[in-house]
């Protein structure tokens, strides 16, 4: 975090303070002294100013998340540079993410709620060419009113027009317990099914409260002993999206989707 309190990035977003850092930037809070709101502010690290491929790979992140205009995606309100440095600047969620929310006050209901939002926002990104690749909790803004938020698409692929791909042979991308098995053997090639098995490690990662699911899921016997007290409807929902073979999952995002909004219907 190099940016000091007050200074101002594009003659416009005053820095208020850092929230915390990704794979390719350093997110701040900032005010925007034009319209006076609070904002969030990613800015690409000094010392990748020199690597084209991560620079790109940032820019296409700015430009798929104000593509993908959903209620369950984090917006993205502008696109800028700043002393030779690229920024975006989206959404602020004071919350906090998932990950953080579910130590202190998470329930199975409310996980089966964040999951249902999020394959929302991934049924969008699908139909639309695009890949999350890494969805996990830390990933999940939390708002008001038990609201999330899909972000940070800075590994995913998007199929557009004008938009290229950022990855290369050898390129490790996702978080390990969240991929699955495709993708860990070529991340260049995966499907939607691919997120959906990432959405189940989610889920099961919230429902455990193991923090992050084993990165061998598809092996296990997801049974009442491994999930205490969740319903057998959501059970079967993680046990599908994580099996081994995509063919084995849900066909796509709304069929996950339909599948945990009738356990919420049902179950409670």
């Amino acid at each position: 975090m190099d940016l000091p309190s007050g200074e101002v990035v594009a003659d416009r977003y005053r820095i208020q303070e850092p929230i915390g850092f990704g794979g390719a930037g350093d997110v701040y809070e900032v005010r925007d002294t034009r319209l006076g709101t609070t904002l969030a502010l990613k800015l690409l690290y000094e010392d990748q100013l020199a690597t084209n491929v991560l620079r790109q790979r940032f820019l296409t992140e700015a430009r798929i998340m104000a593509e993908l205009q959903h209620p369950h995606i984090l917006p993205v309100y502008d696109l800028g540079e700043h002393a030779g440095r690229v920024f975006f600047v989206m959404e602020h969620c004071p919350l906090g993410n998932v990950r953080e929310h579910f130590r202190e006050e998470g329930s199975v209901q409310l996980a089966v709620k964040v999951a249902v939002q999020v394959l929302g926002a991934l049924e969008h990104a699908h139909a639309n060419g695009c890949i999350h690749r890494d969805v996990k909790p830390a990933n999940v803004l939390r708002f008001e009113n038990d609201l999330f938020k899909l972000a940070d698409f800075g590994v995913a692929r998007y199929d557009a027009a004008g938009v290229a791909r950022h990855t290369r042979t050898g390129d490790y991308l996702g978080t390990l317990g969240y991929m699955s098995p495709e993708q860990r053997a070529d991340p260049r090639r995966v499907e939607p099914p691919s997120d959906l098995y990432a959405a189940g490690a989610m889920l099961y990662a919230l429902l455990s409260g193991t923090g992050r699911p084993p990165p061998d899921l598809y092996a296990l016997d997801i049974d009442e002993h491994r999930l205490p007290g969740v319903p057998a409807e959501v059970r079967a929902a993680v046990e599908r999206s994580t099996r081994a073979r995509a063919e084995d999952r849900f066909p796509d995002a709304a069929a996950m989707r339909m599948a945990l909004e009738h356990a919420l219907v049902t179950c409670w």
